[in-house]
């Protein structure tokens, strides 16, 4: 019987370069909103890609 291996998502380290002010008010906005920080950047991502590239407003 073979292990079956999962793909996992590679993780990108966005918050290494950002000052500790940022990430104080990056847990602040993710706490207030009861959301994880990838649901956080994957709400921000979505919109801007929306507004940006798509140009849905």
């Amino acid at each position: 019987m073979g292990a079956v291996r999962t793909m996992a998502e590679p993780k990108v380290r966005i918050l290494a370069d950002v000052s500790v002010e940022t990430r104080d008010k990056l847990e602040e906005v993710v706490q207030a909103l009861g959301i994880t920080k990838k649901e956080f950047f994957d709400q921000v991502i979505e919109g801007s890609h929306k507004k940006h590239v798509r140009n849905e407003n």
